[in-house]
C-alpha cells in the first residue's frame, strides 16, 4: 500500500487533483459545508514542497490506510461516491 498518495489517476498529485477541483467547484461552498476556512481549502491545493502545513485530506487518508495498511478506508469512500474499490493484481 506504501505510496497510495502520491499519485491518483493518470500521474496526478492530490494537490493538482484538488486545484482542478476547485475549478468547478466553489471553494468556499467546500469550506462551509465542512466548517473550515476559506484559506485551509485553498491551502490543499498547494504543492507540499511550499510548505503550507496543511496536509490535503487525499494525502492524509492514504496516509492512513498506509499506516493501518486496511484498504477498508477506501471502500468505505468508494461506496459513498456510489462505487467500489477493485485492487490492482
Amino acid at each position: 500500500m506504501r505510496g497510495l498518495f502520491v499519485i491518483i489517476g493518470g500521474g496526478m498529485k492530490s494537490h493538482e487533483l484538488l486545484h482542478e477541483v476547485f475549478q468547478t467547484h466553489n471553494p468556499k461552498h467546500i469550506a462551509d459545508q465542512m466548517g473550515l476556512s476559506v484559506s485551509m481549502v485553498y491551502k490543499w491545493a498547494e504543492p507540499p514542497e511550499q510548505g503550507s502545513g496543511a496536509t490535503n485530506p487525499l494525502d492524509r487518508v492514504a496516509s492512513l490506510v498506509d499506516a493501518a495498511d486496511d484498504t477498508r478506508m477506501v471502500e468505505r469512500i468508494c461506496a459513498h461516491a456510489n462505487g467500489f474499490f477493485i485492487r490492482n493484481p
